[in-house]
């Protein structure tokens, strides 16, 4: 059936298969179903609501409450809520059931968790698991790390959101890489710097899109090749010879193989979509996963639907950054949940709805901070059979103010629209972003103007800059805004011949998202056969698209 999204106005679907799932998601609670209704949002906006909760990447100086030591923490100076450092959240000090209460029948239910929600400390970052990775957001077992955002099993990486990787830098979602710099959407990359879209490779430079390749420069469209330079087969000592000739910390070389590799790929044929083990999907980047549908970057997903960043999920929709999930529904972040709605940051809890930052939990709503709890409500403790009792009175009361089904209002949310990662992906300006009620921040925590060393002064071979650059202060060449060099970033530098950067980590970051396809869905004509298929490729785009059977002829 058609629907109209009450946020953008737009006409968006809901089918069988949605309203299959709502009703198999639906809780049962003392004996009593709490039917989820249809989604009042199309899937961006929902998607947008949900990102606009998450900060990664805008970090400011603050104390813990508790203990009282320097921290970094994603809250800004002027927000209310209260700071904990990680230790001090995660101790017995303090419990949230300590700022329970009763809920209010003559008010709403939002307006009364986001009273809650206010009062109860809140993790300054989250980082779990990890050492000597402070200046992170969203990891967990990560080590000897600065700047990573939403990253697990990695060490040694510096700037961006490697998994399961070691010693990469500047990276934008790759998966078990080693020795990586300013790499897309890649997988098992060895010793590779400047790619996108590469998979189970060695020694690439400035390549897309090549497989099981080695000892490559500015290709684009190989599988299984070797000594290859702008897709032209040499011998080895070709190779060697041309390579050693390439300065890359001249910066016209660099824009050289990119105009090179550019005009490459505008000429190959491209894959309707990234995958690979799949059955039944739609998307893109998407892997051992089977009945998968308008999903993006999802690993190991099953019966899921309008899905991104995600790995290990059964009978899901609409979920981001999260692992290990079962029959969830709404949800931002964490892992290892089953039958969790409406929520975020919550691990290992289950049964529970609108709960945010709960721990090893089952039989929650609206709960905030509680650790190892069951049968709350507002964080209040309730026997099983009042909280069995009271849940379906309280949903009650929300159909009618129109709040069941929906989200926590982005106007809730701790941070400006514009700190959050809805921003990176549904960009507003700021009097679009007020006026729909949402925040915005004009004091984020960027300096500029205080540059104690020009670009221009410096070596343009990465050997000669003095290690003495780690402590200068540079200046941003896209946006002006001030940033450093860390010790471990030059050695990395120079270990492989790179240039320093020359801009900040934030419009690196953009550079690198601005690569991508848009998470969206067209219908569209194979260019070969004629076969209808969908892409995130849009119909005016002048790429050469081809479904995956045409692909697989033209490319292996």
């Amino acid at each position: 059936m058609k629907s109209t999204c009450t946020c953008c106005v737009e006409a968006f679907d809901i089918d069988d298969a949605d309203l299959e799932f709502y009703t198999k998601v639906s809780p049962l609670v003392g004996g009593t179903t709490l039917s989820v209704p249809s989604p009042t949002h199309c899937p961006d906006c929902r998607q947008q609501r949900r990102m606009s909760w998450r900060n990664e990447h805008t970090l400011y100086r603050s104390s813990c409450k508790n203990c009282g030591r320097a921290i970094i923490s994603a809250l800004s100076p002027q927000s209310p809520y209260v700071r904990f450092c990680h230790d001090c959240w995660f101790s017995d000090t303090w419990d949230g059931k300590e700022h329970g209460r009763t809920f209010d029948m003559n008010q709403t239910f939002f307006d009364q968790f986001h009273e809650l929600h206010q009062a109860v400390p809140q993790l300054a970052v989250s980082i779990w698991n990890s050492e000597n990775s402070d200046y992170c957001n969203y990891i967990g077992d990560v080590k000897d790390s600065y700047l990573l955002f939403g990253s697990v099993y990695s060490q040694d990486c510096y700037y961006g959101s490697p998994y399961y990787s070691k010693n990469c830098v500047d990276t934008l979602v790759v998966r078990n890489c080693e020795r990586c710099y300013e790499c897309v959407d890649c997988r098992e990359l060895y010793d590779c710097s400047w790619c996108q879209d590469c998979i189970g490779s060695h020694g690439l430079l400035y390549c897309r899109d090549l497989q099981s390749c080695d000892d490559c420069i500015g290709c684009a469209g190989l599988r299984r090749k070797k000594f290859c330079i702008f897709n032209e087969q040499l011998t080895e000592a070709e190779y060697k010879k041309r390579k050693s000739e390439l300065d890359l910390t001249n910066p016209v070389v660099r824009v050289t193989l990119q105009a090179k590799l550019s005009e490459l790929v505008a000429a190959m044929p491209h894959r309707y979509m990234q995958s690979n083990k799949t059955e039944d999907a739609s998307g893109n980047f998407v892997y051992e996963s089977k009945n998968a549908h308008d999903v993006y970057y999802a690993d190991k997903c099953h019966d899921c639907r309008y899905c991104a960043q995600v790995v290990d999920l059964k009978d899901c929709h609409d979920l981001n950054f999260t692992e290990e999930n079962e029959l969830c529904y709404e949800y931002l972040g964490a892992y290892q949940n089953n039958r969790v709605l409406f929520s975020l940051f919550c691990n290992r809890v289950n049964e529970s709805m609108y709960c945010i930052a709960c721990h090893r939990s089952s039989h929650l709503f609206g709960c905030s901070g509680l650790k190892d709890a069951s049968y709350c409500i507002l964080n209040k403790q309730y026997t099983k059979a009042e909280y069995e009792k009271l849940v379906p009175k309280i949903v009650e009361h929300m159909r009618q103010n129109r709040e069941y089904g929906e989200f926590f209002p982005a106007g809730h949310s701790p941070f400006g629209y514009n700190e959050t990662v809805a921003e990176e992906y549904y960009p507003m300006t700021e009097d679009a972003v007020r006026s729909r009620g949402w925040r915005w921040n004009t004091d984020l925590p960027y300096a500029t103007g205080k540059e104690t060393v020009m670009f221009d002064q410096l070596p343009v071979a990465i050997a000669d800059v003095p290690d003495s650059i780690t402590q200068e202060i540079l200046g941003c060449e896209p946006c002006g805004r001030n940033y450093r060099v860390i010790p471990q970033e030059l050695a990395f530098y120079k270990s492989q011949n790179l240039p320093l950067p020359y801009a900040c980590f934030d419009c690196r970051h953009r550079a690198r998202i601005a690569q991508r396809n848009p998470r969206t869905l067209w219908n569209r004509i194979c260019a070969k056969c004629d076969k209808s298929i969908e892409t995130t490729y849009a119909p005016d785009r002048p790429e050469t698209v081809y479904c995956e059977e045409c692909y697989l002829k033209e490319v292996y």
